[in-house]
């Protein structure tokens, strides 16, 4: 193997893009190319590339994705996208990954969990909004079938109810004609409540505005 090329990275200071025959091979920080003295032409060993990926950029990669994990949870989707936009080979993010879930730093059933449970607390999104956003992020449907199925469904409907009341009562605003509740009830569906849950929420509605006038 042959150095063919190495160029800064855009997105990474003090970094660069080392490229084996003419395709890129790995990321690595500007300190260690002088270390290794890499440069344009330099033939590479096999010896010397798993020294440089044992010894430094599988390192690397752990503590930059450690650093991350430091500030805010991340899904394993998230992270791999991270560890990509630095540069790091496909081995070296395979590598770094199956050493942060044999460790539970990252863990997508746990992440989803929580997120399940803040978004229904917050009532930011009903249930179909929650899965789709979580999808997204990259959480596998047998893990979200699983977590869903988990949840007791009575007390789901209820958490439901209780998170799309707040946003019926700021559209209602005590006006239940029928325009402006089929107006309301587009709204919160547009937002992943379900039909139940608004429903719910509109008769619990209904009766407080009846009893306020009584």
């Amino acid at each position: 193997m042959v150095i063919t090329k190495i160029e800064p990275q855009k997105k990474h200071k003090n970094r660069s893009s080392v490229f084996l025959d003419g395709s890129f091979a790995f990321g690595i920080s500007d300190f260690d190319v002088l270390r290794f003295h890499l440069k344009e032409g330099k033939p590479l060993s096999e010896e010397e590339l798993d020294t440089i990926c044992n010894e430094v950029l599988v390192q690397d990669a752990k503590q930059y994705a450690l650093k991350l994990l430091d500030r805010h949870s991340y899904t394993e989707k998230a992270l791999r996208r991270k560890l990509f936009e630095r540069g790091c080979d496909p081995d070296t993010i395979e590598r770094v990954l199956s050493f942060l879930k044999e460790y539970r730093y990252i863990d997508d059933a746990l992440y989803a969990k929580h997120y399940i449970e803040s978004a229904l607390k917050t009532g930011k999104s009903g249930a179909r909004k929650i899965r789709y956003d979580l999808m997204e992020k990259g959480i596998s449907r047998e893990i979200l079938d699983t977590l869903f199925a988990e949840l007791n469904e009575s007390e789901n409907a209820q958490n439901e109810s209780d998170a799309v009341l707040p946003l019926l009562e700021k559209k209602l605003k005590g006006d239940f004609s029928f325009p402006n509740l089929m107006k309301a009830k587009r709204y919160c569906l547009a937002r992943g409540f379900s039909v139940e849950a608004i429903d719910s929420a509109v008769r619990k509605l209904q009766i407080e505005n009846n009893d306020a006038f009584d």
